[in-house]
């Protein structure tokens, strides 16, 4: 028996997310050998992924216990995998910038689009049935391996290949782990000696407890809250991409903790869409969603400008950034600390996305939540979270009726159901309206959505 560990990446094209994998891996030594299978359809996008793995494993001398290989064809890569990632953005950048566009053409505004309201919808219309479809063939090909998807939107894609392909995966985002630094930071706490207890779905998480070394430490950051609240806002602060650490940031996050005593994870960007009932027009604080509060072209051309660096780095047209190795709070960071929770069996605490199944017992048991897990050699087990108010769950279970519409949608190409997820996510409340926008965006994804024909 082989004790060379394989981990297939599946929408490995993401360069950003295997370069800090590989980082992690080549610099992980205590977990021993492995073989990593690249895998995306953009054979261009996972070329440049397999060069820049390789000029990596290089530059550490890790060829030794660590190998890299690459394919288009998932179904050649998944037989004897022990771990299976799925990092899958259908359509990528280009698809993400014509949803924002077209729903702005609608007269929506949001900061994001990966999870909810219309921008979140399509990307879940076109999204879920190949996430099925993955899964599928890992529950058929791998039915052994642990499986975890960092996928959007994640509460839809876990829910769709727990119900459609009968596969277990465990859904991870590092949002939750971040804000937990980023609360410790704010109360002035070292982030090893504090706690949570949390539960929500996936960028719209209550951590309803926090704690310093067992004590309530929500006294402190209370206090800095309503003290930097009390001065007037810089105008630098609102609608910035990039965490600055003052409550003004993240003013609709704070006024959530204020009324429910529980601070939503994953901050503003992602928070607010929850709610866009709130914020007609786009009208944040002054600014406008997606435009210059939390500017959407200015994400989507970081993204660009990383990926086209590593593709300098993999076509050896730049060198090779040695801040690469360097500790990562990246994505990847939970799953590496996962992976060797499981193989040593430690019993850490992570953030997961799985199915409910009674560990919220208000909620569907279908439903996938945010919630804590223990990571055993024997996979993730959650906790269970029986104490969430009930105002909480209840704003939970009103934002869980549009996924479960999508989703519905989305597997059997229902035009219509589409048009009631839209009304029911509340962006877009008059049915003409919503069908309207609903047509717009079909049309202009018409690529990825076969099933809509």
């Amino acid at each position: 028996m082989s004790d060379t560990r394989v981990l297939v990446l599946i929408g490995a094209g993401s360069a950003v997310f295997t370069r800090g994998l590989l980082a992690d891996l080549i610099t992980a030594d205590d977990l021993g050998s492995w073989e990593i299978r690249l895998v995306d359809v953009n054979e261009e996008a996972l070329r440049v992924a397999a060069r820049l793995a390789g000029r990596m494993v290089e530059a550490r001398g890790a060829g030794n216990r660590i190998t890299v290989r690459a394919s288009a064809d998932r179904r050649t890569e998944l037989p004897g995998a022990d771990y299976v990632v799925t990092c899958v953005g259908v359509g990528g950048r280009p698809a993400w910038q014509r949803d924002h566009e077209v729903c702005q053409e609608h007269g929506v505004y949001q900061p994001v689009g990966d999870s909810v309201m219309p921008g979140g919808i399509s990307r879940l219309l076109r999204t879920v049935p190949v996430m099925v479809d993955v899964a599928r063939d890992v529950a058929d090909l791998a039915p052994d391996a642990f499986f975890f998807n960092y996928s959007n939107p994640m509460t839809a894609n876990v829910q769709a290949m727990t119900r459609y392909a009968g596969a277990a995966p465990v859904g991870l985002c590092h949002g939750m782990h971040h804000v937990q630094r980023e609360l410790a930071a704010f109360a002035g706490l070292p982030f090893e000696e504090t706690s949570t207890l949390y539960a929500g779905i996936n960028h719209l998480t209550f951590i309803y407890d926090f704690r310093h070394n067992g004590q309530d430490a929500w006294p402190g950051v209370r206090a800095r809250m309503e003290r930097e609240l009390a001065e007037p806002a810089d105008p630098a602060d609102i609608g910035a991409i990039w965490e600055n650490g003052k409550a003004w940031h993240n003013p609709f996050s704070w006024e959530i903790f204020r009324r429910y005593g529980a601070y939503p994870a994953a901050n503003d960007r992602h928070v607010l869409e929850f709610f866009p009932e709130r914020w007609a027009g786009g009208d944040y604080y002054g600014k406008k969603l997606g435009v210059d509060a939390f500017s959407v072209p200015e994400i989507l051309q970081w993204g660009e400008e990383r990926y086209q660096g590593m593709r300098a780095q993999a076509e050896d047209d730049a060198p090779l950034d040695a801040a690469s190795f360097e500790n990562s709070t990246g994505e990847q960071e939970q799953l590496i600390a996962i992976i060797r929770s499981i193989t040593f069996d430690r019993r850490d605490m992570f953030s997961v996305n799985v199915p409910n199944r009674g560990s919220v017992p208000e909620l569907p048991d279908e439903a996938a939540l945010e919630i804590p897990a223990v990571a055993t050699a024997r996979g993730l087990r959650p906790v269970s979270v029986p104490d969430l108010s009930a105002p909480l769950t209840a704003i939970l279970a009103r934002r869980l009726t549009s996924v479960e519409l999508a989703t519905e949608a989305a597997m059997t190409g229902d035009r219509d159901l589409v048009v009631e997820a839209m009304i029911a996510d509340g962006a877009v409340t008059d049915p003409d309206a919503a069908a309207a926008l609903t047509d717009a965006l079909l049309a202009a994804q018409r690529a990825h959505l076969p099933q809509f024909a």
